[in-house]
């Protein structure tokens, strides 16, 4: 029996726990509960229900995948985390949703999933995730328990023998404790872990619990910790960790009777049954921050190194302590989960003055104290559904130092109290009367000084009350003015708060939903025209229904989320929403003109023409805008993933609008870090990169824009199907604009311009945005400031028509003077290399509920420049820069989109004097 003790990291102990018939269960390492901690490489993060009874989640960490992740509002009943990320069962379908990063595990609802499967309660490893579906009672075989697991060699459905009672799960294993005969089943991987081969096969439990390599069980009858299983390699990890953070320790196990325990990876931790005080034992290393001492808690959660509880205070604050994690945390979360029973004999209501339960019939129940914690104390109240056991100390029987101070504290108190009455009783009087004469002198000023107001303005002279009025003419037209200078920004702030409609109001607006209010049709929502009832004209976007309301509901929510935190001219604006029942609609403001792909792709020849180059241009560069807005002025950056020409909408003015927020993700605060998604997007526009190696960043967008521009040129859809040899457009256009053919894939629709320079540049832009290497790609912010330069150049002199853009576009700004006459300065390449690395600044993101009208081009971020770009300036001094396209050599020989930004001419400075 030694030889194999001596293996296990946790000893078979003997614990007395307070034995009860009851939900209440121990909270391993991977066991559900209102709390859950996610560890890993990227860092540690606690999670937990809020305290205010909505179930929605709430995190704390350094775990950004984990943290910006974290679903804002799906209410959950119980959370569970492993390593990387945290998962918690949906309170209304009662399926796991996971998010955070892991290669192993499909963040959201995990795949694959039974169709109409609803669990009971759910377990993460370190890899996997387990669930253990509801009993049917429809089913022939009622005596059998399914459960379903996700993750690394875990993922199958386990049909077992019996009715499990509750999982837990350790770091590559997961166990379940039997309602019949008490007994424990485990499966998962035997090779790390002998905890399947060393179950105590004829013992009893009333409850277990996992820790990182062992389980710990409760003897039923004995309220005796049994504990089994060993960990692995334990001495090579203990000596790696100490080498790093210095020696460790390994504590014996307190005799202390306890109500509860975790499991960590190395060590486990328990709440006393005395004082509801924290115990920890087992492997800690010195630099560890040691468990509070004297701090009654409710609730523990174990991560790998350390373990974190819920304070017994009214404030519910978590508190920390092990390695590498702060030990208070600024927030408040729930004590333990809903039920909805009552609370059982031996438990108690907690209650702490509001609403804890999402549902009036829901409650949480805690564990009461069997006893008072010492002989020096007394009973003044017993345990009831409604409060704990309260004790107090017997002052004639004190010996210990506690019990000394808590007298002498309540006897001095007494004293005090004494003194304070016989003083209150001398000096109460003249309190009141010092107080009634204050009441009579205040009344007595300020109707004096209303009786002298009003006398002087019987007083007043005509005169006086005409140089009055006048006075208040000029002051009122004044204010007029500065009121008129604010309403705009007061009616900004209203339009950003989206109006919650009634899917009354909606139906009511849109007729009813019928077919000749519809202008549109996706492949998960239906558009219609709409009139409000102050005659304001929308377009309701209405979501197929069907079966899947988790996925209608999750594109839904992605698109409310980011249109309520995102603000810009080009960016199509969200006027409200509605979530009745299965229905889910978001309103937005109407576009006249439809969209781009309508006037581009459409039927009618007249819409076509109605887009002439310039137009054609302008709808580009505001497009550009937009995308440049989500990419370098979010935070965190937004990634479209659909920019495609029927996204890109038109209003009256010929206004482009970036629509359709479905797909979209938050990005990383550093661009260049790539995001693990599967691909999803538009065949044609979806970037060969993403779709291969599933590598998301922002140049993901910027090759479908791209694809976009060569789309706005050619007017040849993404992918044609009537051409045989050459269906997609980037095969076809980029080798044509490489030679120089420029005039070859331009539409023959529109007459081309006289001088091809401005379409050449666009198209030399179009080519470097659909590069197959998404880092020899452009940032957007390049790519907005040569179309702009483009536009410029191609609307020639004042008299073409005016384009549709802020006056900021225009070239001419600071920045652009700065950049010429440094180019134009007899100075060294060295010195130009100096005085470029001065003029770097620094990057600023500003929050995304801060509104941006429009990105102007001196406000642009200077980012650096790619691989391919550094080539471009290193052929073009070999080459002769005088020519757009190169004719021959390596490479694709276009130009840099540095060496495309050139100063405003003098015939457009005449032309901004003139219009602007």
């Amino acid at each position: 029996m030694k030889t194999w003790r001596d293996g296990f990291f946790i000893q078979v102990v003997t614990l007395v726990v307070f034995h009860l018939d009851s939900w209440w269960q121990v909270l391993g390492l991977g066991s559900m509960s209102s709390i859950a901690v996610s560890y890993g490489e990227n860092g540690p993060v606690f999670c937990g229900l809020k305290s205010d009874g909505s179930h929605f989640v709430t995190c704390y960490g350094s775990d950004s995948a984990v943290i910006y992740g974290t679903p804002a509002r799906f209410p959950f009943s119980g959370l569970t985390a492993g390593d990387g990320f945290v998962c918690g069962l949906l309170l209304e379908s009662n399926q796991p949703y996971c998010w955070g990063n892991s290669i192993y595990i499909q963040m959201g609802v995990p795949q694959p999933m039974i169709e109409g499967a609803s669990y009971s309660e759910i377990s993460a490893g370190d890899h996997h995730l387990c669930g253990l579906r509801k009993p049917d009672n429809r089913r022939i075989h009622r005596n059998t328990s399914f459960v379903d697991c996700w993750g690394y060699n875990m993922t199958s459905n386990y049909v077992i023998d019996g009715k499990l009672k509750s999982i837990t799960a350790g770091s590559v294993f997961n166990c379940g404790l039997f309602y019949e005969n008490r007994t424990v089943y485990c499966w998962g991987d035997q090779m790390g872990s002998d905890v399947i081969g060393l179950i105590p096969r004829e013992t009893r439990f009333e409850k277990i619990s996992a820790g990182g390599y062992h389980v710990c069980g409760v003897l039923e009858g004995e309220s005796r910790v049994f504990c089994w299983g060993k960990s692995l390699n334990l001495e090579e990890e203990t000596s790696a960790v100490a080498a790093y953070t210095g020696e460790g320790n390994v504590d014996s196990v307190p005799d202390d009777p306890m109500i509860s325990v975790v499991g960590g990876r190395f060590h486990a931790c328990g709440i006393k049954l005395s004082d509801h005080d924290v115990v920890c034992w087992g492997f800690h290393l010195k630099k560890s921050t040691p468990s509070p001492n004297g701090v009654k808690v409710y609730q523990i959660a174990a991560g790998d190194y350390f373990t974190c509880g819920v304070l017994a205070e009214k404030s519910l604050r978590p508190v920390c302590w092990g390695l590498g994690f702060p030990s208070s945390l600024p927030m408040a979360v729930s004590p333990g989960l809903c039920v909805s029973s009552p609370c059982s004999q031996g438990f108690y209501e907690f209650n702490h003055g509001s609403q804890t339960c999402k549902y009036p019939n829901s409650r949480v129940c805690l564990p009461c104290s069997n006893a008072c914690p010492s002989a020096e104390m007394y009973q003044t109240n017993q345990c009831s559904p409604k409060s704990d056991r309260q004790c107090e100390f017997n002052c004639s029987r004190c010996v210990s130092r506690e019990c000394l101070t808590s007298c002498s504290s309540n006897s001095s108190v007494g004293v005090e109290v004494k003194k304070n009455k016989r003083f209150w009783s001398l000096q109460m009087p003249i309190f009141v009367a010092e107080l009634i004469f204050a009441v009579f002198l205040v009344s007595a000023v300020t109707l004096t000084a209303c009786l002298y107001v009003r006398y002087k303005l019987q007083k007043c002279q005509c005169s006086a009350k005409e140089s009055k009025a006048r006075k208040n003419i000029v002051s009122s037209s004044a204010v007029n003015k500065e009121k008129s200078k604010v309403r705009p920004d007061l009616d900004e702030l209203k339009m950003r708060r989206a109006h919650v409609f009634t899917y009354e109001e909606l139906e009511r607006a849109t007729g009813g939903f019928k077919e000749e209010s519809q202008v549109g049709k996706g492949s998960f929502s239906c558009v219609f025209k709409g009139i409000l009832r102050d005659g304001t004209v929308v377009a309701v976007k209405r979501a197929i229904m069907s079966a899947d309301l988790q996925k209608n509901s999750k594109e839904f929510h992605t698109e409310l989320d980011l249109l309520s935190r995102l603000n810009h001219a080009h960016l199509l604006n969200l006027l409200g929403y509605c979530e009745e029942g299965r229905e889910r609609l978001l309103v937005y403001e109407f576009m006249a003109h439809g969209s781009l792909h309508q006037h581009l792709h459409g039927k009618n020849p007249s819409l076509k023409e109605q887009l002439d180059w310039i137009k054609r241009v302008t709808i580009a560069v505001q497009a550009a805008r937009g995308i440049e807005y989500l990419h370098g002025y979010a935070c965190p950056p937004v990634i479209h993933r659909d920019i495609k020409s029927s996204n890109i909408l038109i209003d009256e003015e010929h206004n482009a609008r970036v629509a359709d927020f479905g797909l979209s993700l938050l990005g990383p605060s550093d661009s260049s870090s790539p995001l693990a998604e599967p691909p999803a997007g538009t065949l044609g526009y979806l970037d060969p990169e993403y779709y291969r190696l599933h590598y998301l960043t922002t140049k993901s967008d910027v090759y479908s824009f791209g694809v976009l521009l060569l789309e706005i040129l050619s007017g040849r859809k993404a992918i044609e199907k009537q051409y045989e040899d050459d269906r997609n457009i980037v095969e076809w256009a980029v080798p044509l604009i490489k030679n120089g053919d420029i005039s070859t894939i331009l539409d023959p629709v529109l007459k081309p311009p006289p001088d091809l320079e401005a379409l050449t540049r666009i198209a030399n832009v179009a080519c470097k945005c659909v590069r197959m290497r998404g880092k020899e790609r452009p940032s957007m912010d390049k790519v907005t400031t040569a179309l702009e330069q483009a536009l410029a150049l191609l609307m020639g002199s004042p008299c073409n028509e005016q384009p549709i853009l802020p006056t900021e576009v225009i070239l001419g700004s600071s920045r652009m003077n700065k950049k010429s006459s440094q180019r134009s300065s007899n100075r060294s390449g060295s010195e130009l290399d100096t005085v470029e690395g001065e003029d770097q600044r620094f990057e600023f993101r500003a929050p995304s509920w801060i509104t941006f009208p429009s990105v102007a081009s001196s406000q642009r971020r200077k980012s650096s420049v790619s691989d391919a770009d550094v080539d471009g300036n290193k052929n073009s001094e070999v080459k002769n820069t005088g020519n757009v396209v190169g004719g021959g050599g390596g490479g694709d020989g276009l130009r840099s989109l540095e060496e495309e930004i050139k100063p405003a001419s003098p015939q457009q400075n005449l032309f901004l004097q003139h219009n602007f």
